[in-house]
């Protein structure tokens, strides 16, 4: 049996019991993932019922997650043993109605009390006691309360409406008591009351086994077919999604000795590195949009937002035009992105100080660089390097009630309000980014045919209008003391103070006490917002998003089987990782883990071609984004496409004249957050025109540049040089330089080459593909040999296009001067370049090149 070392008493699990009347038949239950045993007898405590989470980390453990009173009517499930530290439990059925008797034994590990088999026994099918909580028959009761408070916007099989979500795999169906706890202090949305404690552990114990009782059946069906990378690509995956670059020979030893802990810990390592906050500040930003006011969308974008009332020293760098240092341009544009990237450098600070990541929201401080510290008025902080516009310290600006990212200047003024609107798109923004939650999907009269000119307060008092604004509005209404330009005026000081017309500020139902938070309730909702369990589920949407390329399933509606089984086994696993995301105190880092080990973002086919039509959507593979493949290519070959390389050095400071990053970055599906919001996921004729172009240039640039490299610094021709051609003197192949030629192409010690190295490919010397790539190298040889001995070897014919030579070095020293030995690269006269040119860019412009 599975044993592990004994860590900790049983006070510690007697700590974690809360006080809650519950009830449950004797036999214990194990289902979709959870063990659940009615009652165990504890000294002092009485009878308990016990909930464990089951994980299987090469052996199978039982993490509590709660231990809730229970009616001592029950008979005993089991016998808690405290000298060792044992429960026995006498009956467990599973899912397919088998019986088990267990021993666990109690262990632990920091923040959880885990316990283990020390022994179990398969037992006949014989007991007739039943297990409630797995009868396939709900009770009538059940039934009715649920059709008349539930499916209305649920629908009458829990798969959802455009009203509200499924109730299949739901974010709070992992646990009872915390969907128990949901119902009871929100639903019906807008109307808590409607459903007090009764109701709530009625309608909860009928969600669970209607709706959720086989969904870890599904799961093993549907994501038990999926064929997975295995940990080495696995590796390369990630180092390119979170990084842009490949993995180090110290990650590839780490997989390669420790398995699946040394890639957990290859990534660990990874999300210590600047380039993981970038790419983070990317994905987050894609759904904030505050990039809109970076200086690319305007120099003074963000700073012209802020007030001079508030802020007299917003424009510090600019001493009048007379007078503007030589460097004026880049202080004014490190200022303005100071101040527009504020929300990001939050979150990127959260993330690396492993802060629990409500503290986006639950903050009482705002971040600042040298620049924007200055533009704020901010003295006495101390930074490493004053000049860095990528350092960012944590400060709070004096009288004002930070929130995070809800009281930001960025936030407030990307979702902005007017006098009609009244908040209620910041309200809209906030339930979309940090609840997962469609405001405008609840049915009800819209804007256009709403017309209510007898009802008072239509808002209020017309049902079709209240649908949506008795959960808007509250939350509008929170905003109150921020105006139409995010600053800080609160409303009880303003003459005409805040709308009587509208719903007081609360949240899901309930009202926000004025005592403490009238002048600060933007921090009242964030610690609402940070309780509530649809905020994990927001953050993991946003990052299935930026990691996969899609968001997750939404529930079909009236869809096929398939569909259903795809939406409910994703769900399920998503609803571990994020619940995994929970346990470890909100830390970011273990969601993103998470979800780069899942079979979703590990997928590389099926096992089973039965199960094709659950999977039609499932993996992980998109078109890498712009800036992404700005940083790839950097990685790959030293150097961005911007142009020849002999005027490389000229811009070779500049962030902004990448192609990708400028000319083509929206042409290529990026966005500017302003105008252009969403990424293209799908190439068009432009893009894929873009594509070859960028291939065929950037295949000129790089293979003379590497062929002029001492051999030591190569990274793409190990093996060869450009005077080594496949033919002799004679004109006869030469079979050794094409051994070498063919060991350039193939995979040779983690990173070579060039399939493996480009491509990520390991491919035998049999394999078709590498025989086409030989066939295309040769081809291409031959017809430009054929070429310069049609022309009489002419220069214009021997010596390479002019972008494509090599003249200067890439801090625009000549390679050719008078007295001195001449470096240059200029001449092809075997036409050997050219021809792996041609592959080269052959290479560059396929799918597992452009594509993650």
């Amino acid at each position: 049996m599975f044993r592990r070392p004994l860590l900790r008493t049983a006070v510690i699990l007697l700590a974690l019991i809360q006080l809650s009347p519950l009830a449950f038949a004797s036999r214990a239950s194990l289902h979709n993932g959870y063990l659940v045993v009615p009652r165990i007898d504890v000294d002092g405590y009485g009878a308990l019922e016990l909930t464990f989470r089951v994980v299987f980390n090469g052996e199978y453990q039982f993490v509590l997650e709660h231990a809730v009173t229970t009616s001592s009517a029950i008979s005993n499930s089991g016998v808690f043993d405290p000298p060792q530290l044992t429960i026995d439990v006498d009956e467990v059925q599973t899912t397919n109605g088998e019986l088990f008797a267990l021993q666990l034994r109690l262990h632990s590990q920091t923040g959880q009390v885990i316990f283990t088999i020390t022994d179990s026994e398969k037992l006949a099918a014989a007991s007739a006691e039943p297990a409630p909580n797995t009868n396939p028959t709900p009770s009538a009761a059940a039934i009715t309360r649920y059709t008349q408070q539930c499916s209305g916007c649920h629908g009458s099989a829990g798969g959802g409406t455009s009203t509200a979500p499924a109730l299949k795999a739901c974010a709070n169906c992992a646990s009872r008591a915390t969907l128990l706890a949901y119902i009871r202090d929100t639903m019906p949305i807008g109307q808590p009351a409607a459903c007090d404690s009764n109701c709530a552990a009625l309608m909860a114990d009928y969600i669970l086994l209607a709706f959720n009782s086989t969904n870890q059946q599904v799961v093993n069906q549907t994501v038990g077919i999926i064929e997975l990378l295995d940990n080495g690509y696995t590796l390369r995956k990630a180092a390119e999604q979170l990084l842009s670059r490949l993995p180090t020979l110290t990650e590839f030893q780490m997989v390669a000795s420790g398995g699946s802990t040394g890639l957990s810990l290859a990534i660990d390592g990874m999300m210590r590195e600047e380039g993981f906050y970038r790419r983070l500040s990317e994905i987050f930003n894609d759904y904030l949009l505050t990039d809109k006011y970076h200086s690319r969308n305007g120099s003074e974008a963000a700073i012209s937002l802020l007030s001079s009332d508030d802020f007299p020293n917003r424009r510090w760098f600019d001493p009048g035009k007379d007078q503007r240092p030589a460097d004026y341009e880049t202080i004014k544009r490190h200022t303005n992105n100071g101040v527009a990237q504020e929300p990001l450098a939050l979150i990127n600070y959260v993330v690396r100080q492993n802060r629990p990541f409500t503290e986006i929201l639950t903050a009482d401080y705002m971040m600042v660089n040298p620049f924007s510290a200055r533009t704020y008025g901010i003295t006495g902080i101390t930074f490493s390097n004053p000049n860095d516009p990528n350092e960012y310290r944590p400060t709070a600006l004096p009288g004002i009630p930070h929130a995070g990212i809800l009281t930001s200047p960025m936030f407030l003024n990307r979702y902005p309000t007017t006098a009609t609107n009244r908040n209620r798109g910041r309200a809209r923004a906030v339930f979309d980014l940090f609840l997962d939650t469609d405001i405008l999907a609840i049915e009800g009269v819209r804007p256009g045919n709403s017309v209510d000119i007898t009802t008072p307060v239509p808002t209020i008092n017309n049902p079709e209008c209240s649908k949506c604004h008795a959960v808007l509005d509250p939350v509008a209404s929170i905003f109150q003391n921020w105006d139409h330009k995010g600053q800080y005026r609160p409303a009880r000081l303003q003459k005409y103070g805040w709308y009587s017309d509208m719903e007081p500020r609360g949240f899901n139902g309930e009202r926000m006490p004025l005592a403490g938070n009238i002048d600060s309730s933007e921090r009242w909702l964030a610690g609402k917002i940070a309780a509530d369990p649809k905020f994990p589920r927001a953050v993991t949407r946003m990052l299935v998003n930026g990691l996969t390329g899609k968001e997750p399933l939404d529930a079909p509606v009236n869809g096929t089987q398939a569909q259903l089984d795809a939406y409910v086994a994703e769900r399920t696993l998503l609803n571990a990782v994020q619940a995994e995301f929970v346990r470890d105190n909100y830390n970011l880092k273990t969601l993103v883990r998470g979800i780069l080990l899942s079979p979703y973002w590990r997928a590389q086919g099926l096992t089973a071609a039965t199960g094709a039509s659950a999977h039609q959507l499932t993996g992980s593979s998109y078109l890498v984004a712009p800036e992404q493949l700005d940083r790839k290519i950097l990685s790959l070959l030293g150097f961005e496409w911007r142009g020849s390389l002999d005027s490389y050095y000229k811009d070779v400071t500049s962030d902004y004249t990448s192609k990708l990053n400028t000319t083509y970055h929206q042409i290529y599906g990026g966005i500017n957050s302003d105008s252009v919001t969403t990424r293209l996921r799908t190439p068009n004729g432009m893009m894929g025109a873009m594509q070859l172009r960028m291939a065929n240039e950037l295949a000129c640039y790089a293979v003379p540049h590497d062929f002029w490299l001492p051999a030591s610094k190569r990274r793409l021709f190990l093996f060869v040089d450009h005077t080594m051609s496949p033919y002799d003197a004679s004109g006869q192949l030469n079979a050794s330089v094409m051994l070498r030629i063919r060991d350039n192409l193939q995979y040779l010690q983690y990173l070579q080459y060039l399939h493996k190295y480009l491509l990520g490919e390991e491919l035998s010397l049999q394999s078709a593909e590498l025989a086409a790539t030989e066939q295309l190298f040769m081809a291409a040889l031959n017809r430009g040999r054929q070429l310069i001995r049609d022309s009489g070897s002419e220069w214009s014919m021997v010596r390479l296009q002019s972008d494509c030579d090599r003249t200067r070095d890439l801090q625009g020293v000549e390679l050719y001067q008078k007295s001195v030995a001449d470096t240059r690269l200029m001449e092809d006269r075997q036409f050997v370049i050219r021809a792996w040119m041609a592959m080269v860019a052959y290479l560059l412009a396929d799918y597992k090149f452009l594509y993650s």
